[in-house]
């Protein structure tokens, strides 16, 4: 069975992360995976490490940030129909039985099997306009393509519902696989007087990430006299940054939080921490809190979409708190600085419960299982195609 994954990102972020671990393993089920990614980067580096048939296509990704010109969206015709064309030779040249598309932040996967009549599967990893203020191009295509598509599947009940809204599809609800292995630490009581007070934000730095209440958060704490520092992890728009570190400087918070350059390796920021933060408007699923959870490590977060799925509408996993409330935000890392027995013990509960949700052999059973009845279907219905049924 040989599968073609498109990546919309070369880089190594939440979605082509999980891809890497998926594809690894998804060939240890009878699956031959080839990777098709629109430039060079760390995802091609890292499947070219692990051995992954990977390809080079230019194409731009379907969606935009401010205004959109008319010639930006010429551009994208452009480019993407020369790319779907040579998708289509990649197609017919390796013989490739299902197109599956890692995010809706690109469609020439979609397009490409829809023309070359082969299955497509589309991964809905995104909101796109709450998470990441996005906007698409050409939307009615995207939903003529995604109602076209053999399947669709959803990281959480939140992007689940709002695509059965949306476009009236229905989309099979599978959590990403994580695998265990790269991030699990067995949680540790900690000794008195050796309690960190660091704090560990990472994601790109923007509005919908939630920096400005984390940082706000640093500076009421101080005022109570409460002295935590926080690692802001993640590459951002120049202008937004920019804002941030003018107002960590305004406010001499200069001391207490630390502006650092993207990194696929968080694992040293976690260990050192005392608390994870996740403040999003609204994540999808939250790859940072499923290894912040694997690692041992207590996640604070906002109140809504796969976050507070993950820690639980009655905090059973973690810590919730209202986006756009620091003050809010201040008292749960407060609490957390006060009740370590509590934590600690949500800790463990919240290491136990993403180990087996998020299980990446288990999901990559699941996705081989789909492939096999996609194409079993496929096959049923060709043939009763040539019956005259």
């Amino acid at each position: 069975m040989r599968v073609l994954y498109i990546s919309h990102d070369a880089n190594l972020s939440g979605a082509p992360k999980s891809l890497l671990e998926f594809v690894t393993r998804i060939r240890e089920k009878g699956v031959r995976p080839i990777v098709l990614v629109p430039g060079n980067g760390a995802l091609k580096r890292a499947l070219h490490k692990e051995e992954i048939d990977t390809r080079i296509i230019r194409y731009k990704p379907c969606v935009y940030l401010g205004t959109c010109r008319r010639e930006d969206s010429m551009e994208y015709c452009l480019i993407n129909r020369a790319a779907v064309g040579k998708i289509i030779r990649l197609i017919r040249e390796e013989e490739i039985d299902i197109v599956h598309s890692n995010s809706l932040a690109v469609r020439v996967g979609a397009w490409a099997a829809y023309l070359a009549h082969v299955p497509h599967v589309w991964h809905f990893r995104e909101y796109l306009e709450e998470d990441y203020g996005y906007q698409r191009l050409f939307p009615a295509w995207e939903k003529f393509l995604a109602r076209r598509s053999v399947c669709r599947i959803a990281i959480s009940r939140g992007i689940q519902e709002k695509y059965q809204e949306k476009y009236g599809v229905n989309a099979l609800l599978l959590y990403n696989g994580v695998d265990s292995r790269r991030y699990y630490r067995p949680v540790q009581r900690e000794q008195t007087g050796q309690k960190s007070q660091r704090l560990l934000l990472a994601g790109t730095i923007c509005e919908g990430k939630g920096q400005w209440d984390a940082v706000r958060a640093v500076e009421l704490l101080r005022q109570r006299g409460l002295l935590v520092s926080l690692d802001l992890v993640g590459d951002g728009m120049p202008a937004c940054v920019s804002r941030l570190k003018r107002y960590v400087r305004e406010k001499g918070l200069e001391p207490l939080i630390s502006f650092i350059p993207y990194t696929a390796e968080l694992g040293r920021f976690r260990r050192e921490s005392m608390a994870v933060l996740v403040c999003s408007r609204l994540e999808a699923f939250g790859r940072v809190t499923a290894e912040a959870m694997l690692a041992g490590k207590i996640v604070i977060g906002s109140d809504s979409g796969g976050t507070r799925e993950l820690i639980g509408e009655h905090e059973e996993r973690g810590y919730l708190y209202s986006w756009g409330r620091p003050g809010e935000l201040a008292d749960r890392i407060q609490y957390v600085m006060e009740h370590r027995e509590e934590t600690e013990e949500k800790e463990r509960r919240a290491q136990e419960f993403i180990r087996k949700l998020t299980d990446v052999e288990a999901y990559a059973g699941k996705m081989a299982g789909l492939y096999r009845r996609i194409l079993l279907n496929r096959g049923i219905s060709k043939r009763r195609g040539e019956n005259g049924k």
